[in-house]
């Protein structure tokens, strides 16, 4: 849908960049992204009034999500995202676009009450989806979302029992959940595949993808340890890496998860290895102790008081965070976490400038 809204709302974005940073926070949260085909989207989540949307259908108090894009020809389109309008605040907001299947993403974290849940939005072929990443098990809260595309190649056979190699889009969501047991979630989903839905996205517990899972113990062990869970790709080959905290082992470990690259004949009845082509491979590449060396942070807090976490050559994780004026950080060495390291942050030293080397650092080692 068009209207001329799409002005106000990029004037309104550049007026709030200028307030102060508290009153951006209250006011919405907003993502923007530039596709190769030099469309720009713009997404924000906020109150109707305090978006300033005009829509006898919608409450002025209830918190939606608005998308905007415009594309190099000038068309515009604007539209509040189906499913979005309800009380339950929205925060996290995080768009990655895959150029195979011309697909719009959106990631964020719905609050009801005591209850919290990931929801995903996809935006193909003009229409928008919007689903939930359902709990394991009844009331829980999730934190701390991210989301990866990864291409994967893949063959199989055709009629003529001819090999067709193709290019997997696979879309891979990372969070932690507070439920029966406090665990990171994996959830993946087939872009490529002609039934697309994201109802059918397949959730994991990652302890139990590595074999365990179970009761666990939070005893001395700060929440930085484990509220952040990392997902980042694996140089060209289409697997990617989750770096997460098992509160059963009291373990921090780094996975490798790729899929099946050899899909058989995908019209032969009983194909097994056609069945099983979703099924993730999931391997331990490197295991530690929990890292106990980091943070207590609250549960919702600023982005810029989490632990993030670089995994580089030998799949060895470096974790950091912000500390006042200092950017801490420690890397997992042979069976134990390195002291604790820092760069402090002054007149000589920006915090994005640490910040790059300090992930510099661990990419390279």
């Amino acid at each position: 849908m068009r209207r001329h809204g799409f002005w106000r709302l990029f004037v309104l974005t550049a007026a709030l960049l200028a307030l102060p940073r508290l009153a951006l926070a209250l006011a919405l949260e907003e993502q923007s992204l530039l596709t190769a085909d030099g469309t720009l989207h713009v997404v924000r989540a906020g109150r109707v009034v305090d978006l300033g949307i005009q829509d006898a259908g919608l409450s002025p108090e209830n918190v939606v999500i608005e998308w905007a894009s415009r594309a190099q020809d000038g068309t515009v389109s604007v539209s509040v995202i189906p499913g979005t309008e309800s009380s339950g605040d929205k925060r996290g907001l995080h768009a990655a676009f895959d150029e195979q299947t011309q697909t719009l993403l959106l990631l964020w974290t719905e609050d009801i009450s005591a209850f919290s849940h990931i929801r995903v939005g996809v935006l193909r072929d003009g229409v928008w989806t919007n689903s939930g990443l359902l709990p394991n098990q009844g009331i829980s809260r999730a934190f701390n979302p991210q989301m990866r595309v990864t291409h994967q190649s893949v063959t199989y056979l055709d009629e003529q029992d001819a090999p067709v190699v193709k290019a997997s889009s696979i879309l891979s969501i990372i969070w932690w959940e507070e439920a029966q047991y406090g665990q990171a979630r994996l959830a993946t989903l087939f872009l490529d595949e002609n039934a697309f839905d994201p109802a059918s996205l397949a959730i994991y517990d990652l302890p139990v993808l590595t074999g365990g899972g179970g009761d666990v113990s939070y005893d001395g062990i700060p929440s930085g340890a484990y509220l952040y869970p990392s997902l980042q790709a694996d140089g060209l080959s289409g697997a990617f890496l989750i770096s997460y905290a098992d509160l059963h082992e009291q373990r921090h470990r780094v996975v490798r998860v790729q899929f099946p690259d050899d899909q058989g004949k995908p019209s032969e009845a009983g194909n097994l290895k056609w069945q099983r082509r979703h099924i993730p491979i999931v391997g331990i590449t490197s295991s530690g102790p929990v890292a106990r060396m980091t943070p207590s942070v609250a549960q919702n807090a600023a982005a810029e008081a989490s632990v993030s976490t670089s995994i580089g050559a030998g799949y060895v994780p470096t974790l950091y965070w912000r500390d006042g004026t200092i950017l801490k950080y420690s890397r997992l060495e042979g069976a134990d976490w390195a002291p604790v390291r820092s760069i402090a942050i002054d007149e000589w030293m920006t915090y994005e400038r640490a910040l790059a080397l300090v992930t510099g650092m661990g990419e390279r080692h």
